[in-house]
């Protein structure tokens, strides 16, 4: 269960990478649709799936939380 946890927190995190940068506030370098405020959370949800990927154990809790980010980003 550990490795397809990391795995999809994996997938996850290489997608919300192009968000790594939450001190670009100039809204012409952002892609298309994202806001300011959205930018920053998606960095924060980048941080939080890079310390799932490095997870050496994973609780109930943090299944479903990274199946609830990965949904809303548009993940299956």
């Amino acid at each position: 269960m550990l490795t397809k946890f990391r795995r999809e927190a994996a997938i996850l995190a290489a997608y919300l990478s192009q968000f790594e940068n939450p001190d670009t506030d100039n809204a012409e370098h952002l892609p298309t649709g994202v806001t300011p405020e959205s930018h920053a959370q998606a960095h924060a949800d980048y941080q939080q799936a890079c310390q799932w990927l490095a997870a050496t154990a994973c609780t109930d809790d943090d299944v479903a939380a990274l199946a609830h980010m990965r949904r809303h980003y548009g993940f299956p």
